[in-house]
């Protein structure tokens, strides 16, 4: 049993290593419904591959294949986030952490269904838990036609429909013409606060502002938040995520997946060398924990536990926990 738990490991380690991004939920256990019967291979996965290594396996160990490949063709494959914004779970509960956030207008794919929970696959290939009051489900055209007039963005806005105000959080997708905002519940109104901005328009204004003001201008003061994506609460990486997205570069979720992503600049004990928007990582217990946006004459801006949320740090001061976090850093990535 040891040698097939360990080519079963082998077959998630080449095909689903990380957990956020692939579903591999497999066991091995003797067949209690039969006598002599060959053990039982059984399980979901979301990976293909992994499902045909899978049943390679099971045919040669001569095990009983109990496998299944996830999204389930049961359930409706789309959903769209209706409410202001929809908590990505790590579990099929209330009680289970927060890992990310998938925002209103968000088209995310279902994978499974268990009671009112489903777990899908976030636009950034995080894939969680939510409750299915958070969202409408549906056909795939369905969730690409609103995908296509869905090219506005709520910049902290206020709209008002007949049915009373809805207040969305900057990044909420929605779609926008001659003044009139419609909902991904089909609910139409007017901007009565904040502001809706066409997709390409921010693009061209976060082209011109350098990103860690940009961070400053939408989320300065943000209470940090772990799995948060907003003003109403944000995290490190889920703050370099949302204004490096501004310039439609689209990032991982989380800070130790970003690492992998853009140029490695030599790290400087002065910050030599740095550019406004590089991405400093930090470490703790020899794991990537933390990203900032280098602000330039030795600041950076980021979104830590440690201040409360959203604001800017002079890196080098004499601070004790801005020397306790420059002493982790561990790499600079330029994208």
């Amino acid at each position: 049993m040891d040698k097939l738990e360990r080519a079963v490991d082998d077959i998630r380690r080449k095909w689903a290593p990380d957990g956020r991004l692939a579903v591999f939920e497999i066991s091995i256990a003797p067949n209690v419904g039969a006598q002599h019967a060959a053990p039982l291979l059984s399980g979901i996965t979301s990976s293909r591959d992994a499902r045909d290594a899978l049943r390679r396996l099971a045919n040669d160990a001569e095990l009983v294949d109990k496998v299944a490949l996830i999204p389930d063709k049961v359930v409706d494959p789309a959903a769209i986030v209706t409410a202001a914004l929809a908590p990505l779970l790590g579990e099929p509960k209330v009680s289970a952490p927060r890992v990310s956030e998938v925002l209103h207008g968000e088209v995310v794919d279902v994978l499974e269904r268990r009671d009112d929970w489903l777990r899908v696959r976030a636009p950034d290939g995080y894939i969680g838990w939510l409750n299915g009051g958070f969202v409408a489900m549906g056909p795939t055209d369905w969730a690409a036609d609103w995908g296509e007039r869905a090219t506005a963005r709520s910049l902290s806005a206020d709209i008002l429909t007949t049915d009373g105000r809805r207040r969305l959080p900057t990044g909420a997708r929605v779609a926008f013409r001659r003044g009139v905002v419609e909902l991904a519940d089909g609910q139409r109104g007017a901007v009565a606060a904040g502001n809706v901005r066409r997709e390409q328009e921010l693009r061209v204004e976060a082209r011109h502002l350098a990103l860690p003001e940009l961070a400053q201008k939408w989320y300065a003061g943000a209470p940090y938040l772990w799995g948060g994506r907003t003003e109403w609460g944000i995290d490190c990486s889920g703050l370099v995520q949302a204004v490096y997205a501004a310039r439609g570069i689209q990032l991982p979720r989380d800070s130790d997946q970003q690492f992998g992503h853009g140029k490695e600049i030599v790290m400087a004990s002065d910050g030599a060398g740095y550019e406004a928007g590089d991405l400093l990582f930090f470490a703790e217990r020899g794991r990537v924990s933390h990203v900032a946006l280098w602000a330039g004459a030795g600041r950076i801006v980021h979104s830590a536990l440690s201040r409360g949320g959203v604001g800017g740090d002079r890196l080098f001061g004499d601070e004790p926990r801005m020397v306790r976090l420059r002493e982790s850093l561990v790499g600079v990535r330029r994208l």
